[in-house]
């Protein structure tokens, strides 16, 4: 995903893999927790927060996209108050079909934080952050594999990932446009109703500077012994930063 909001360096990619597999007819989900006791940290919670925002009310959002308009110029986009211009993959018409889009979606209900799924995100989170690997394929295979050892999905099961410093509202504004993403995929699958229960970490990249990992299902059957994955976390909220400093726009390869 190339498309980025004014005023910060994008370094971002948001990547979806569904898997439309079906293991129990049982849709179970997870009570949601305050924030202050979830195990999330204040990046990640924003991020889960923003998503429920833009699930609520998917026309703001809409509104919100409808004001870069004149940041664009053909295919490429000027950041606001930068030199800084990035070319994107469709220009203006994938932000106006996120549009039409956005207006003609109903609202949703909030996803419930899965605590299972939360774990199966960090694993990916930390594993990623500590090779600098991108994409939904991990040492334990794909998030279907990934989330075995924390508990069972039910319904459909699928995963977003994002690579950059992008705020919680930029990072669910580059979902929503999903830039050079024929399916719309990101988009469909944020605004789901299929979808009740949501899995996330955020930790630094080490080519990227930040990644978060947005794991989603039905719904999810935590194991009563699944433990947080051990190892360098490198959580978001850790005072990384991205050092790249260039203003030629880099990404990682697609999937």
């Amino acid at each position: 995903m190339k498309v980025r909001l004014a005023g910060v360096a994008l370094l971002c990619c948001v990547l979806t893999l569904i898997v439309s597999f079906s293991n129990s007819p049982t849709i179970r989900s997870q009570t949601t927790r305050v924030s202050s006791s979830n195990g999330l940290s204040q990046a990640e919670q924003d991020l889960l927060n923003e998503i429920n925002l833009a699930r609520a009310q998917p026309k703001v959002y809409a509104s919100y996209l409808e004001k870069l308009k004149p940041l664009f110029n053909g295919k490429a986009y000027k950041v606001a108050g930068q030199d800084e211009v990035i070319t994107t993959e469709e220009g203006w018409s994938a932000v106006e079909d996120a549009i039409k889009f956005l207006r003609a979606a109903k609202p949703q209900g909030p996803l419930n934080l899965s605590n299972g799924l939360r774990l199966a995100a960090q694993a990916h989170s930390m594993e990623q952050s500590g090779t600098g690997a991108t994409g939904h394929k991990g040492g334990s295979g794909l998030v279907d594999e990934r989330v075995k050892p924390f508990g069972t999905w039910q319904g459909g099961i699928g995963e977003n990932l994002s690579y950059g410093d992008e705020s919680a509202r930029e990072r669910v504004l580059t979902w929503l446009i999903d830039d050079g993403v024929a399916s719309r995929g990101h988009r469909k699958r944020l605004l789901s109703g299929d979808y009740k229960v949501a899995g996330l970490a955020c930790a630094s990249h080490p080519e990227f500077g930040k990644m978060c990992v947005l794991t989603l299902a039905g719904g999810f059957r935590d194991l009563t012994t699944a433990k947080s994955p051990t190892g360098n976390q490198n959580k978001s909220n850790s005072g990384a930063t991205n050092t790249n400093k260039s203003k030629t726009t880099t990404k990682p390869p697609s999937f």
